[in-house]
């Protein structure tokens, strides 16, 4: 059996609540769920959507300044960040395809898609981070 000292927590619940966040937080993965939206409603092209793919693949693999920040900020501020920026990124996203706003210009769906997807690796690197501090 094990004894857990007061206030702690068995770390399993920790990767629990972060596969969680990291669900709620949305994916990168999930771009040919809404693409066809993206072509239908905003009326881009295939070319268009590849390159919005690009951008996509791009804002997925720039992980390095998320983790320097992680290392330096409190955790909160980290999450804050992530939180936002994708709240921002995806608010945007959604905006345009409900048609709430009009006709987006491509460079700016394109802009929000690189950046919600770069920032979604505060999410991701604050769980790592906050799951190996509490396996230790």
């Amino acid at each position: 059996m094990v004894v857990l000292k007061a206030g702690s927590r068995p770390p399993w619940i920790g990767l629990g609540a972060a596969v969680w966040v990291q669900v709620a937080a949305g994916n990168a993965y999930n771009f040919p769920l809404y693409s066809p939206s993206l072509k239908s409603v905003l009326g881009f092209n295939q070319q268009q959507l590849t390159i919005l793919g690009v951008a996509n693949d791009i804002g997925e693999n720039f992980g390095l300044l998320p983790g320097v920040v992680c290392n330096k900020l409190p955790p909160w501020v980290v999450l804050l960040i992530g939180t936002l920026s994708c709240l921002l990124g995806y608010g945007v996203l959604w905006l345009a395809v409900s048609q709430t706003v009009q006709s987006l210009p491509f460079w700016l769906v394109s802009s929000f898609n690189f950046l919600f997807l770069f920032f979604q690796h505060f999410f991701f690197l604050l769980k790592y981070h906050l799951n190996l501090v509490g396996w230790r």
